[in-house]
């Protein structure tokens, strides 16, 4: 397995312990270093809940925001920039200490416009919103890629929502999956050619408890358990969305990581994955490390994943801010055992 993927979030409690972690536990293997987006950053896009929700250009019903008639939606700066300058700072400084590799890029990772939108807006109004704010996000960015050079940075979309919508579990506000791609493919072109462009295909964590991404409890029982309450069936709606945004980005796609399933245990699980149509230059990353089987577990789904697809890095399903102390711990050591054998062979599985 080549390489190992950092998507965003680590269980840290600050920036510098983020590059601590990945310097001293996850390189040589991690190119692309996040910040670990500590603090309320953990939560996600929860964050945008007031541009929402106490936004005066929109109207709020029982927690829910909607367009309002005669009204134009604006909203105001985002601060997504002024983390990523911070930690820049902080990583530049880790960097030249040594405490992470020469070859390190510094990870901005950001939800889409329409993961913001299905979390807080009402479903007739999402496209609308959706453009309003994305006007006010590509702001943010280009004051991103003002102020990190550009052969030091990577900037990484997340696409849940958009991922769990080809699933079908999500109603699409859009005409159909094609408008989801051409929608993203826009904010793509925001970003640099001397920028490094991922994309983070995501189905939550399912051993996070209950989610959006995650269906509904169907009885208590199964509330009371958390996890996964909807299984996607296989890897084609991941290839879906890949293939998707291979079709309408026009620049490079420099890496997509895409998240998989413990359980997907037999060929046809993986079987889509011979249909992926990425350039020869697009890194992959499957979410294979799982801290319930660990290493042990990867190789198993790495040897299925291979018959279809003939290289790919590791990662976990989701990021290393959604695990618990002992199964971070477990990733960990997982990943080093792994990443021991990848010494003996550099490339493919």
């Amino acid at each position: 397995m080549s390489g190992f993927y950092l998507t965003g979030s680590m269980a840290v409690d600050t920036v510098e312990d983020a590059f601590d972690l990945v310097g001293s536990r996850l390189q040589p293997g991690v190119r692309r270093v996040p910040d670990g987006e500590p603090g309320n950053r953990a939560n996600w896009v929860l964050t945008q809940a007031d541009h929402f929700l106490r936004n005066p250009t929109l109207d709020v019903v029982e927690g829910v925001a909607r367009t309002r008639a005669g009204t134009a939606v604006a909203f105001p700066s985002f601060d997504y920039h002024t983390f990523a300058a911070d930690s820049y700072g902080r990583f530049a400084e880790a960097r030249d200490r040594g405490v992470l590799a020469a070859d390190s890029r510094f990870l901005v990772s950001i939800p889409t416009p329409f993961n913001a939108v299905n979390s807080f807006v009402e479903f007739d109004s999402r496209v609308a919103v959706a453009l309003a704010y994305e006007q006010q996000l590509e702001r943010s960015v280009a004051a991103i890629t003002q102020a990190i050079p550009a052969n030091d940075l990577a900037i990484q979309w997340d696409l849940p929502t958009e991922l769990a919508t080809v699933e079908g579990w999500f109603p699409n506000p859009y005409p159909g999956p094609e408008a989801i791609y051409a929608a993203t493919a826009r904010l793509a072109g925001w970003i640099d050619d001397d920028v490094e462009l991922t994309f983070h295909l995501c189905y939550g964590d399912s051993k996070f408890g209950a989610s959006p991404f995650m269906g509904d409890p169907p009885d208590a029982a199964a509330a009371a358990r958390g996890g996964r309450h909807i299984l996607p069936k296989d890897t084609g709606a991941i290839v879906a969305v890949a293939n998707g945004l291979s079709r309408h980005v026009t620049r490079r796609i420099d890496a997509i990581h895409a998240a998989t399933v413990a359980t997907w245990t037999k060929y046809a699980h993986w079987q889509p994955l011979s249909t992926l149509a990425l350039e020869p230059t697009t890194e992959v990353f499957l979410g294979l490390l799982h801290a319930e089987d660990g290493a042990d577990g990867a190789r198993k789904r790495a040897a299925l994943a291979a018959r279809f697809l003939p290289e790919f890095g590791v990662s976990t399903e989701c990021g290393l801010g959604r695990h618990f102390p002992e199964q971070l711990a477990a990733v960990l050591g997982a990943w080093n055992e792994l990443a021991a054998e990848r010494v003996s062979a550099p490339t493919g599985v």
